[in-house]
Formats: C-alpha cells, sequence, structure tokens
C-alpha cells in the first residue's frame, strides 16, 4: 500500500486511499505537472500472465473507449511486480456510498439512473468485438455533482472474441454476478443485465443481496409502495436462467420507460 506523500516518476503525489479490492488500491494523487488531483489505481502481482493480461485489457478498452460515462486513462506506469493506472479524478460519490449514508433511493431516481445504465451497458456490448462489463454493482457507479452517471472500475471487462476463453480472473462481485459468470460459462449481455438488475434491487430495498437474494425476496416485500410492474421487470432481470431474462438492454431500457 502507498503512503500519503509518496511520488510516483516525481509528478503524482499520493494523497491518500480511496478504496480497495481483490488486487488492487485506488488513491487521489496530486498531479504536479497537470496541477491537477488524479486517481491512480495501484495492481499488485503484475508478473502473473493472468493479471498482466487482464490490467493490459483495461488499459486498452478504456483508451478506445470514446463516451462521457467512462473516466479517461492518462498514463501507464509498469514495474517489476506492480502497475499503475493513472485516470481522471471524478468529482462526486458512488451510490453505493449514497446508499451507505441516505438509505433506501426513490424509485423516480433509481430507475432514472437503471435507464442510464442501459445506454452505458447498451453502447458496450455494441462495440466491435462485443464488451461484457461482468461487475455491475453501486460501488462502481459514480454520481457526479450535476446528475451524471459514470461507470468506474474495467477490471473486469471481458471481449467476447470467438474462440477466446474466458479468463479466470476477475469474476465479479458475489450477490451481483450472474450465476453463469461465476461458474466460469460463457457470458453474454444477459449477464450484465442481471447485474443491474440486483443493482436496482439494492437500491431499492437498501437490502444486502449477498444476505437477501433478490430472486427470492421481491422490492415489494420490503417496501409496499413500490411498483408491481418495476417488481416484475427487476425479477426478470435476475432470472438464473439468462434465456428467461431480457435478451438487451435496449428491451430493459423499453419497458423501464414503461413505469
Amino acid at each position: 500500500m502507498l503512503k500519503s506523500g509518496t511520488v510516483l516518476k516525481d509528478r503524482y503525489e499520493i494523497k491518500g486511499l480511496l478504496g480497495a479490492g481483490g488486487v488492487s488500491q485506488v488513491y487521489a494523487a496530486y498531479d504536479r505537472e497537470g496541477k491537477r488531483t488524479q486517481v491512480i489505481k495501484e495492481i499488485r502481482n503484475y508478473h502473473k500472465d493472468q493479471v498482466r493480461v487482464m490490467v493490459q485489457k483495461e488499459a486498452e478498452l478504456i483508451q478506445r473507449l470514446k463516451y462521457p460515462y467512462f473516466p479517461a486513462l492518462e498514463e501507464v506506469i509498469t514495474g517489476k511486480d506492480v502497475c499503475y493506472l493513472v485516470m481522471e479524478y471524478l468529482e462526486g460519490e458512488t451510490l453505493e456510498k449514497i446508499l451507505q449514508r441516505t438509505g433506501p433511493q426513490s424509485q423516480e431516481d433509481v430507475v432514472c439512473w437503471a435507464k442510464d445504465m442501459c445506454l452505458v451497458l447498451g453502447y458496450l456490448h455494441n462495440c466491435k468485438p462485443p464488451v461484457i462489463y461482468r461487475d455491475m454493482k453501486p460501488g462502481n457507479i459514480m454520481l457526479q455533482p450535476g446528475g451524471n452517471l459514470r461507470l468506474i472500475d474495467f477490471g473486469g471487462v471481458w471481449e467476447k472474441r470467438n474462440g477466446q476463453k474466458i479468463p479466470e480472473v476477475s469474476l465479479g462481485t458475489k450477490g451481483y454476478a450472474a450465476p453463469e459468470q461465476l461458474a466460469g460459462e460463457e457470458v453474454d449481455a444477459r449477464t450484465d443485465i442481471y447485474g443491474l438488475g440486483v443493482t436496482m434491487y439494492h437500491l431499492l430495498t437498501g437490502k444486502d443481496p449477498r444476505q437477501f437474494p433478490c430472486e427470492q425476496y421481491g422490492i415489494r416485500r420490503w417496501n409496499r409502495r413500490l411498483s408491481r410492474k418495476l417488481e416484475k421487470i427487476i425479477q426478470t432481470c435476475t432470472r438464473k436462467n439468462p434465456k428467461e431474462r431480457y435478451d438487451s438492454c435496449e428491451e430493459l431500457l423499453s419497458v423501464l420507460k414503461t413505469v
């Protein structure tokens, strides 16, 4: 873990830890040359082939994506056993932190956010080759002061290229990841739709899906004022069998517009 005051490349001064995951830590840093705050994602075990390939794919993908919902990648710094991704610092708060701070969110806000995420995920799924995000959850969605959403953390992304095997790392977050994803099976757009359905469930109810699986507990069990139609939409998103979910984010967006 990097200590506050550490300087990378005589340029980036670490200011503090923002968060941590399985193989990475995320820091706020001051860019002395650019005179602005940046985010630095530190990935350990970079000597391992699987980790190195995962990081390279994440960096390449972020550099290719041209969409306002994603942070920009500024620089990649590599070492023997560690790699640092220097990325745009985003003002705002994750939906996970908002949920922790204020409790269950309003149906109006959650439906609005879900519509935006349908556009984001639909953009990824329609890339050539298709990109599956694989880690949709409140902690990876940033709400900015102006109300815009940004999708963060691309460590779990997977490009669906013919003949490529799914890597054994970054299997997503239990409770949010679809059954086929956790089992290491084929993933597609419906995998992300599952994660978005669980995300809506968590934001609406405040109930941790790892303790209260949304396949077993409808949103109206926790709040009878929530829409029956929205409950059915979330249940369809989170079916265990991918064939029983919505086929695309475009289809999901269409039904969300009727709530």
